[in-house]
Formats: C-alpha cells, sequence, structure tokens
C-alpha cells in the first residue's frame, strides 16, 4: 500500500467515524478519491484549505455532484410516480438504498438509478421513458440504459450475472412486498446482491473502495442478520470466500480489523477504480478462457447480447453477420479510442499477470 492510499483509507475512516480529516495532506489524493468515487467524502474538508485555486476547483466538483444527485433523486420520485399509476411491480436496486446508511446519504454516491421490474413489462417501461424524455443508449440481455440531461437511470428486467445460474430467476416472488407497487430485499438479501454484484464486477475488470466501504457500512448499521441464513445461500453461490476475505478487508480498512493475507486483494482494488479498468477485464478475461477464446468474445459476443443491441434480430437472424460487421465498423470509426485501449490491454494481458490474477481468483475462490 503506497502513501496516497494509506492517506485515502484514513480520511474515509475519519469521516465515517464523524470526525474531520487530516486536512493538510488531502489535496495529494484528490485525483485518487475521484477515481474510486469517494471525493464527496472529503469535499467538505477541502473547502476549508486556504488554496484560492483548489477551493474554486472543489466548488465546481461539488456544485456538480450536489446537482446531479439531486436530479437524481426527484427522477427516482417521477419514474416511480408513473411505475405505480400503471401498476408496474419495481425495487430500486444498490445505490439507491445504500445511501441511507450512511451517516448522511450524500456521503455515498451514486452515478445512475438502478430499478428491476418484471420482463413482461418491457414495452410500457420503454413507453415510460420515452414520455419522460429520456433517452435509450444501451439495451442488452438485462437492463437498458437511458439518460435524460444529467441522470443516466438504468431498467432491469434481470439481475446481474451470478456464479449459480438461474439464482435469481422468478425474483419478484422472493421479495418483500412494501407498499403499492414497490418492492425490496430483506436485509440478508440486499447484502447477498451487493456481493453478488461486486463478484460481477469482479470478474469483468475489478472494483474500487467504495464498494468495499459499502460493505463495512451496511455490516456496522445491521448487526442482527440472520447469519446462518447468509451463510447457506453464500455457500450455494460459491462466494463463502470471497465474502469473508472481502468484509475482513472493509474492517481493517475502515474499522479496527485485522488485515492479514489481504495484500493482494487490496492491490487488485487499489488499481481498479469504481468500476474496474479494461486492463483488469483483459487479463481475468484471458485468465478465465484464454487470450484467444476471450478477443473472439469481446468481437463476436453471444447472439443473445446482439439481440438486445439489434433488434432487428428478433425478426431476422439471417442478419446477425451484418450486424457483426456494423458493430466492428462503429468500433473503427465512432470509437476508435476505445477499441485502441481495448486492444493495448488484451496485448498487456502477459503470463505473468494472468498467472497472478489467476492465484487471486483462486485464493478468493472465485
Amino acid at each position: 500500500m503506497n502513501q496516497e492510499t494509506q492517506i485515502l483509507l484514513n480520511a474515509l475512516k475519519s469521516v465515517l467515524n464523524g470526525v474531520d480529516p487530516e486536512a493538510e495532506s488531502l489535496p495529494r489524493i484528490i485525483g485518487l478519491a475521484k477515481k474510486h468515487s469517494v471525493l464527496n467524502l472529503l469535499a467538505p474538508t477541502l473547502l476549508r484549505c486556504n488554496d484560492e485555486k483548489l477551493r474554486r476547483r472543489i466548488t465546481a466538483f461539488y456544485a456538480e455532484y450536489l446537482s446531479q444527485q439531486e436530479s437524481l433523486k426527484a427522477a427516482a420520485e417521477e419514474l416511480f410516480a408513473e411505475l405505480e399509476k400503471r401498476n408496474i411491480p419495481y425495487m430500486p436496486l444498490k445505490g439507491y438504498y445504500m445511501k441511507q446508511l450512511y451517516p448522511d446519504p450524500l456521503m455515498r454516491s451514486s452515478c445512475d438509478l438502478d430499478v428491476l421490474f418484471p420482463p413482461e413489462h418491457t414495452k410500457e417501461v420503454k413507453k415510460i421513458m420515452r414520455d419522460l424524455g429520456y433517452t435509450l443508449f444501451i439495451s442488452n440481455d438485462h437492463h437498458m440504459c437511458h439518460t435524460r440531461e444529467n441522470v443516466t437511470v438504468e431498467m432491469h428486467y434481470i439481475l446481474s450475472e451470478t456464479p449459480v445460474p438461474g439464482y435469481y430467476d422468478d425474483i419478484f416472488a422472493r421479495l418483500r412486498h412494501i407498499d403499492g407497487c414497490l418492492y425490496g430485499f430483506t436485509d440478508e438479501d440486499f447484502y447477498i446482491f451487493h456481493i453478488v454484484h461486486i463478484w460481477h464486477h469482479f470478474r469483468a475488470g475489478g472494483t474500487g473502495i467504495r464498494s468495499v466501504m459499502d460493505i463495512y457500512v451496511f455490516r456496522t448499521q445491521k448487526t442482527d442478520l440472520d447469519e446462518a441464513y447468509l451463510a447457506r445461500e453464500f455457500d450455494k453461490l460459491h462466494l463463502t470466500v470471497f465474502e469473508e476475505k472481502l468484509r475482513k478487508l472493509a474492517f481493517f480498512w475502515f474499522g479496527e480489523g485485522d488485515g492479514a493475507d489481504t495484500e493482494e486483494l487490496s492491490e487488485f482494488i487499489f488499481r481498479s477504480g469504481v468500476y474496474g479498468t479494461t486492463q483488469h477485464a483483459a487479463v481475468a478475461g484471458t485468465a478465465k478462457m484464454g487470450k484467444t477464446k476471450y478477443f473472439f468474445t469481446r468481437v463476436f459476443p453471444k447472439t443473445e447480447d446482439m439481440k438486445k443491441a439489434y433488434p432487428v434480430l428478433e425478426k431476422c437472424i439471417l442478419l446477425l453477420p451484418f450486424c457483426y460487421m456494423a458493430r466492428i465498423l462503429t468500433a473503427l470509426f465512432r470509437r476508435p479510442q476505445r477499441l485502441k485501449s481495448n486492444a493495448a490491454s488484451l496485448f498487456g494481458a502477459d503470463s505473468e499477470k494472468v498467472q497472478k490474477m489467476k492465484k487471486l481468483f483462486d485464493d478468493l475462490g472465485i
């Protein structure tokens, strides 16, 4: 762990425990905090610094952050009202509820609003989003992403990939009915989904400090969980070791826990940023399936994924080769920098990095 990372973790630990962090060293870690989407926790302290140029920079960041969080809150209220009108069951996910567990909801950043709804209501939901002024910019096998000004809304028809296929089948039958059309997880199932979601990002390229901080906040706020149930479900999902090591790391960073045997995991997370990196994704993909197979899965996604990106395939699957060609040409001419970055990451996935990643995954039981 380098000095900047230690400064950041100490500062976050102070804020979580209601103590002002040491302000003098904070300017050194602004970039790192922003990379992990936790700069908002340090902004109030930085706004009191003597450097006028730095104060202006942080003021601009924090004003934009507060505006975006307020926009997300208003968008959620507006969307939920429309879903209630049309009698469509729904469940807000992830950050929407996690924010409420922090000492101040503004301490937990959210870049978008995630909502689950039954897939049979997909056409109605698409119309609702259009009527509310959103633009659909991504549609795949598990969600639709919409944008409007500074708000992004992801409408999920299924929950994300899990270690055990089908674990979240018929999910609404397992949820708590809260009120009207609103449903929710039990505390135990909320925590399980959080760990599954981290696993999903972890395998796809990494996860950041904020995810580990969420574990610490949740486990310190929810002290009466059914541990026997959690143990059974994590065993079923093959995530027992993964959850134990992440929880151990969370209490080492932000509480008073022991950090023995967490060094490799720590370094992976420090390098990842909030949603992982293309370098980690390439190394992880190569570790799982080999470089050649990983390359072809990136260039030629599964037919199910292509159908979501190109709805015309639902009517005529014979157009699949042309859609693959369109996808390649789009990458070449409209996203050349992204293509260059992905290619560099793949070629940089040497055997030493791949073996190191395999060892980390093996140690975590994933």
